[in-house]
């Protein structure tokens, strides 16, 4: 059978042409499709394919015609020249303003990092003294001075045992041999903390660390 004489159903049609059934009963119904391009009335009427074709390509807007094989088709709009008057032109994109750094916020930062690194080491030192691993320097003299007292006082205390055994020794009193030996003491106890305070001067301040 030739597609002149061909007569297919609305389902049919619709899909040969690529439109839904629904839209072609909107076009019987518009009178889009009529006379001969119809075969029968009512829901059961058919579509002369041929005939169908012809009146859709005179009644249809020009943008949903059907192209040779049949099928819908959509005309795509032609590009706007550059030059028309009712193009908007789009304005350039704007270029981002240098960032202009301002002399004395860039001084006020590095103060106050300067700050933060002061505070930052502090609290270490407290940490440390707090864990016993620093100890200040004057805490460190009188510890120093009350353990040398210390080893003195007991070194006193034994004299009068020594001069007991000297005096047994050589046949002396106990009370002169412990009156030689208490001066001899003190001499050389009153000697040795002018050595001692003179190297206690010369001690550093603070002392490097190397530990991690």
């Amino acid at each position: 059978m030739s597609l002149a004489a061909e007569v297919m159903t609305k389902s049919a049609f619709a899909a040969h042409v690529g439109v839904s059934a629904g839209r072609i009963s909107q076009y019987i119904a518009e009178r889009k499709i009529h006379g001969e391009a119809l075969e029968g009335e009512g829901r059961n009427a058919k579509i002369r394919t041929s005939v169908a074709m012809e009146q859709l390509q005179r009644t249809l807007d020009p943008n949903q015609r059907f192209g040779a094989n049949g099928a819908a088709t959509r005309s795509v709009p032609a590009a706007l020249p550059v030059d028309r008057a009712d193009v908007v032109a789009r304005p350039p994109a704007r270029e981002k303003p240098p960032v202009v750094i301002d002399p004395f916020l860039d001084e006020v930062a590095a103060e106050k990092l300067k700050q933060q690194k002061i505070t930052t080491a502090r609290m270490e030192r407290e940490e440390a003294l707090e864990l016993g691993r620093y100890m200040l320097t004057d805490d460190a003299r009188r510890e120093m001075v009350k353990a040398v007292a210390e080893a003195f006082k007991v070194m006193e205390q034994g004299i009068p045992e020594m001069a007991k055994a000297l005096a047994a020794q050589f046949a002396v009193s106990t009370h002169d041999a412990t009156h030689v030996l208490l001066r001899a003491f003190r001499d050389h106890r009153a000697k040795k903390a002018k050595d001692f305070a003179v190297a206690s001067a010369d001690l550093d301040e603070h002392v490097e660390d190397d530990q991690p």
